[in-house]
């Protein structure tokens, strides 16, 4: 029996057990590590996949009325069974040692209200900007004083989410875009006294740093490998964009994660952000999109076994105001930049559904969601 024929046999066996399994979806149970060289043999599967023990996100943003709570019910109704709580620091710490619980209260409510898992981001990065509290400007990531404090936020945080199930967190957003010289190995000794300490406060919890695809795969790999040694999973945000934000094919996907696979042999990985645009000025369309959506979750079929968790950003397109804060925010007016941004909503801001919203609901009937 040839490697490759024992391959798939060895797949297809392992895949109807993770089926019929109560923990269906967990690597450390059932991942079986592709033979060397040979990720990209994995057979995809004849047919759609079952749900299993998969967790689906959706990037849940108020539409024009600004009504987050009907975002919220309409992600439900879709599977949504978590959402990501991004916190940056310096917001919920205004000034040192005193925190502001406004957001993550509400969050807390609205999760336990409808059992919504959390994907918790708590960022002294996100992405460019550096999210630090001002008073400790200047210091290393590593210094005492920066992960003293970021303890106690974490512990401030999780205090404040008694009632929901915070199953991932993720120190830092895209911090490879911020990340330049020395700063990745201060950042690598922060991220593992940090996640340490997580662990201690729930055993359970993964803990990672999400980083983008394309330096994990190609501009950063052995920055972000380093970074990955103190995670418990590979935490990525996955655009198929391409450096100038003019889309890619929708049907990359699935040779994109296969990357990650071949890279993380045995790793659990979640992409805790993916999306498509939509925008003509990106060289996409709507049509494009809902294409995004199919091939997305045949791909997702594809890594079931490594990976568990998925979640689109976001459920509606930007607002003309929320859009000119963000280019304020990246310091960018870059028109395929910003339409990359704007566009990447499975609804209109002013709430009509999109193709990609009915071709993600197609997926989701099909796989019994």
């Amino acid at each position: 029996m040839s490697k490759r024929v024992a391959a798939a046999l060895c797949l297809a066996i392992v895949s109807l057990l993770w089926l019929s399994s109560d923990k269906a979806g967990d690597p450390e149970l059932c991942f079986v590590a592709p033979l060397p060289g040979e990720c990209g043999t994995c057979p995809v599967p004849p047919e759609p996949l079952q749900k299993g023990g998969r967790l689906l996100g959706i990037g849940v943003a108020g539409a024009i009325d600004a009504d987050y709570g009907a975002s919220f019910e309409q992600a439900i109704e879709m599977g949504m069974a978590f959402v990501e709580l991004s916190i940056a620091w310096d917001d919920v710490e205004p000034h040192p040692g005193q925190y502001d619980d406004e957001v993550v209260n509400r969050v807390n409510d609205i999760c336990a209200e409808h059992d919504t898992k959390i994907a918790l981001t708590l960022m002294p990065v996100d992405n460019v900007a550096l999210r630090m509290p001002s008073d400790l400007a200047g210091k290393a990531f590593d210094d005492g004083e920066v992960v003293e404090r970021f303890d106690a936020l974490l512990e401030n945080v999780l205090a404040t989410l008694p009632d929901v199930d915070v199953f991932v967190l993720s120190i830092g957003n895209e911090v490879d875009a911020y990340l330049s010289g020395d700063e990745w190995e201060h950042y690598a000794a922060f991220l593992q006294q940090t996640a340490n300490h997580a662990r201690e406060l729930q055993p359970d919890l993964k803990v990672g740093v999400k980083l983008r695809f394309e330096s994990v795969t190609e501009s950063a790999v052995e920055q972000c490998r380093s970074l990955n040694e103190h995670s418990d999973a590979v935490l990525l945000t996955y655009y198929p964009v391409n450096a100038d934000f003019s889309v890619r094919q929708p049907w990359s996907v699935d040779d994109d994660l296969g990357e990650v696979v071949a890279l993380f042999p045995g790793r659990e990985f979640m992409v805790l952000e993916c999306g498509y645009p939509s925008g003509q000025g990106v060289g996409s369309s709507e049509e494009m999109q809902a294409q995004f959506m199919s091939y997305a979750f045949a791909a997702w079929d594809h890594r079931a076994l490594s990976m568990r968790v998925m979640s689109f950003s976001w459920l509606h397109d930007v607002s003309p105001e929320e859009l000119e804060a963000l280019s304020r925010y990246y310091g960018s007016d870059d028109a395929r930049f910003l339409e990359f941004l704007a566009t990447r909503g499975l609804r209109t801001y002013e709430d009509s559904p999109k193709m990609a919203y009915d071709s993600l609901q197609t997926e989701l009937r099909m796989r019994s969601w």
